[in-house]
């Protein structure tokens, strides 16, 4: 049964599969894995896939941004005296920061929305079940080599 598009948007956002909510998906920062460790999904759909990650990434940076300078106007109409520098420092480090630690949740993000969008073919379900199965005959093998 496929969850509820609300749920594969919070298991997105928890940095969790859409499809199953099985965690560790990225063995580094910056880094995700080809296939959901829990159900076999293949994350990268088709090429360029992850364009829709590096926009929502994009969308979040830019709204941190203007946030800062929203935050200004405010300052400034109430005192037109107030210095600019927190804000081109605040503007620098939400421009920096935020894509490098937001990296991660917008790629599972994307996941969940294209999964939601776009279900899965019987043929992608099928390959998602296979690599499963091929992996747990890999960790039998295993199992079965060590003395």
């Amino acid at each position: 049964m496929e969850p509820s598009v609300g749920r594969m948007l919070w298991r997105g956002m928890t940095r969790r599969c859409a499809r199953c909510g099985t965690g560790k998906l990225f063995t580094h920062w910056f880094r995700m894995v080809e296939r959901c460790p829990g159900c076999g999904y293949r994350f990268q759909r088709e090429e360029g896939f992850q364009l829709g990650g590096y926009v929502i990434n994009f969308g979040v940076t830019e709204g941190l941004v203007c946030l800062v300078v929203a935050g200004y106007i405010v300052a400034a109409a109430a005192n037109p005296n107030v210095s600019i520098w927190p804000v081109v420092v605040g503007g620098i480090l939400a421009a920096v920061v935020t894509p490098i630690a937001f990296f991660p949740f917008s790629r599972t993000i994307w996941a969940a929305i294209d999964l939601a969008l776009t279900p899965l073919t019987v043929l992608e379900q099928a390959e998602a079940e296979t690599a499963l199965a091929a992996k747990m005959r890999e960790a039998a093998k295993r199992q079965e080599a060590r003395p």
